[in-house]
């Protein structure tokens, strides 16, 4: 005699089949990319900064040093005498560098100004006429002659 059964027969489930040599490939989506895009977009901004803004200006303890074996000679810079960091510029005086340089010594950056750079100098005298060394007072001297200090402390050969 024949039975009849009320379920379907079963089918076999499919078996995956391996690919040999294939490989993941990395997806994606939205929220990445906006993430990735995000950050070449700030280090872009942030070497563009890099180079737009200038390094090389004085900073509070930069140093300034005098030898008689590494300067170059006839450099005379205008300074003036100051009381403190937020005084007027006083009494004008001079930076002889061959002068500053025969004893030796160092000029360091005491604060930066909108007007110049306050120095202090640790050394002999710094010129034969008008020293600044009178009331052992911080110097203040222009922007463009502290990078000529600067240029005078390691000349070209």
């Amino acid at each position: 005699m024949l039975r009849y059964h009320n379920k379907p027969p079963r089918r076999p489930k499919p078996r995956a089949k391996a690919v040999h040599g294939a490989k993941p490939r990395w997806r994606v989506d939205g929220s990445y990319t906006t993430l990735i895009g995000l950050l070449i977009v700030l280090a872009a901004l942030r070497v563009t900064v890099a180079f737009a803004l200038p390094g090389g200006g004085p900073a509070v303890g930069d140093r300034v040093q005098f030898d008689a074996a590494s300067i170059a000679p006839n450099l005379i810079v205008t300074a003036r005498e100051v009381a403190d960091p937020f005084a007027r510029p006083g009494n004008s005086c001079t930076l002889d560098v061959s002068a500053m340089s025969y004893p030796g010594g160092a000029l360091s950056v005491m604060a930066v100004r909108s007007d110049g750079v306050l120095l202090s100098w640790a050394g002999g005298a710094t010129s034969a006429k008008a020293d600044c060394q009178s009331g052992n007072q911080p110097i203040l001297v222009s922007a463009d002659d502290y990078e000529s200090l600067l240029k005078a402390e390691f000349p070209k050969h």
